[in-house]
């Protein structure tokens, strides 16, 4: 799946995408012309990630919970 359809899908930006992969909670996959794949797991950590987000948990609080 494209970022656009995550982005869709999550509610969460370019960004945000961008910086939880950087935070290692997602890790997608290159396809060969360099975009990202996110797989069903990402998809579904992004959506945990969402809602822990609107509940006000900062990022090291999240880790903890998805690990």
């Amino acid at each position: 799946m494209l970022r656009n359809e995550v982005e869709k899908i999550t509610g969460l930006g370019r960004k945000a995408i961008e910086y939880y992969e950087r935070k290692g909670l997602i890790s997608p996959k290159r396809d060969e012309n360099g975009y990202r794949i996110y797989s069903d797991s990402d998809l579904s950590t992004l959506k945990e990630i969402s809602i822990l987000r609107d509940l006000g948990l900062n990022i090291d609080q999240m880790s903890k919970i998805l690990s």
